[in-house]
């Protein structure tokens, strides 16, 4: 079960969410009324000492919701009525097999994440869809040693038919170099241009595009899943913004 919990950055308590193998659901007020919807998720994720961690799907996205309300159905349901969103750690064959988060020590404390590939996912029922970005290196910090730090995340989902489009944004060494707060990860959501970070630029793999429609249930709700449950990871802010 989620949890609510609070950590202290630069002598300031932040609240986080904490999810370990959940998905949290929310209803968007503007329900399927996009066309270009942007996600978005401030967060940090707790470190297995120095070492890397495996097995790991960490999806941002949009689902269909039910009534009543509880019994909507996500990506981490196996009977997901209609998903479209970003797998942000996915292996290069574009399966959707579980990938790894590579452990980088930095100095200072400034511990993170990184990975290489991210991709776009559909499901429906049980059948899951993927279709990979191209390479680029993405980081998230983690919530331990002596400087912990949250950082963002971004999705941008664009309807298309028959095609939509998807693209991520993540963290870079320069953009982990400081801790990010929910004011700062605002304003880069509502950025019309790439979200920065700080003024620091941010990981950009190139977008991937999926076969998608809403026959199957309307995209109004919105939907973050971690799988790790030995590993928490901490939302401290969770966005979504209509571009257009």
């Amino acid at each position: 079960m989620a949890t609510i919990g609070s950590r202290t950055f630069n002598l300031i308590e932040g609240k986080y969410l904490s999810l370990a193998n959940e998905e949290y659901l929310r209803p968007l007020a503007i329900a399927n009324d996009w066309t270009r919807l942007r996600l978005g998720a401030l967060l940090a994720l707790t470190p297995n000492g120095g070492s890397n961690l495996s097995d790991c799907s960490l999806q941002l996205g949009v689902c269909s919701k039910a009534t009543p309300f509880a019994n909507t159905t996500g990506y981490g349901s196996a009977t997901t009525t209609n998903y479209i969103g970003c797998d942000f750690i996915s292996k290069a064959d574009g399966t959707g097999v579980p990938g790894t988060w590579i452990y980088n020590a930095g100095s200072g404390g400034n511990n993170r994440f990184s990975n290489t590939y991210c991709a776009a996912v559909r499901r429906v029922v049980t059948t899951r869809t993927f279709q990979i970005t191209g390479a680029a290196t993405g980081m998230i910090p983690t919530n331990a040693g002596t400087l912990p730090r949250r950082g963002f995340l971004f999705c941008d989902i664009t309807k298309g038919s028959p095609n939509y489009t998807v693209q991520a944004w993540l963290g870079q060494s320069t953009s982990c170099n400081v801790d990010l707060k929910p004011d700062e990860f605002l304003d880069s959501l509502e950025m019309t241009s790439d979200p920065t970070a700080l003024g620091n630029a941010l990981t950009k793999p190139t977008a991937a595009v999926i076969a998608c429609s809403e026959v199957a249930g309307a995209f109004d709700t919105l939907s973050l899943y971690w799988n790790r449950a030995a590993f928490a990871m901490e939302v401290y802010a969770l966005a979504a913004y209509r571009m257009s």
